[in-house]
């Protein structure tokens, strides 16, 4: 029976957390356990920094000069609605001056048709700063060593899309001002032809003036 107690005393002692010698109840430093939590800690800021450390952003810059720029081909041409119904008045005969007034439309029109065709070739020549602008983008998002950084690339690259979207509505807006003049001009020298014929029939007077 003593010889059991024995043994079983030893596996009891075995089991239980060493204590320091300075005091019952303290643990016995562990170097290895404080060495493996010093490396968790360490891992653990090295992903902070990388969610926190920017890098990706600064390359846009805004292009409302640039499509400012591109509208301004169309000063003294067919610009706005207004100057659209002063140049085009429709059904209306006509007038003394109509020689002038025939040559102030073809100006007129064809400013606008060389306006756009100016803009159009202003955005062509442009291609090479959109590559060097895109191939920047790139180096950023090759270059991320973070995950912040590779955000903000990401962004970047959303916003040169955006503005490639912007140019092309700038030249949509183009096309429908050429359409709109090239309607206009047309429709209205029809109708004022009509107009003048329908007036001389008439004997000078216009008929859609005369009351019933």
């Amino acid at each position: 029976m003593k010889k059991y107690l024995i043994i079983s005393g030893a596996l009891v002692l075995l089991a239980a957390p060493a204590y320091a010698l300075f005091g019952v109840g303290d643990v016995v430093f562990d170097p290895t356990m404080y060495g493996q939590q010093t490396l968790q800690l360490q891992a653990e800021g090295v992903t902070a920094s990388a969610l926190t450390t920017p890098g990706g952003a600064g390359l846009w810059q805004s292009d409302a000069g640039y499509l400012a720029s591109l509208d301004s081909n169309l000063n003294g041409a067919i610009n706005s609605a207004q100057v659209f119904g002063g140049n085009f008045p429709g059904w209306s005969a006509l007038p003394a001056n109509a020689t002038q007034l025939a040559k102030q439309v073809s100006t007129i029109a064809l400013r606008t048709y060389a306006g756009a065709l100016s803009a159009a070739q202003q955005q062509a020549g442009g291609f090479a700063n959109e590559d060097s602008h895109l191939g920047a983008i790139e180096a950023d998002s090759q270059y991320a060593s973070g995950v912040l950084q590779a955000l903000q690339a990401n962004t970047e690259a959303q916003l040169a899309v955006a503005q490639q979207v912007q140019l092309l509505r700038q030249l949509v807006v183009m096309q429908i001002t050429l359409e709109a003049t090239k309607a206009g001009e047309e429709l209205n020298e029809r109708t004022q032809a009509q107009a003048t014929s329908a007036q001389s029939i008439n004997l000078g007077v216009a008929p859609w003036n005369v009351s019933p």
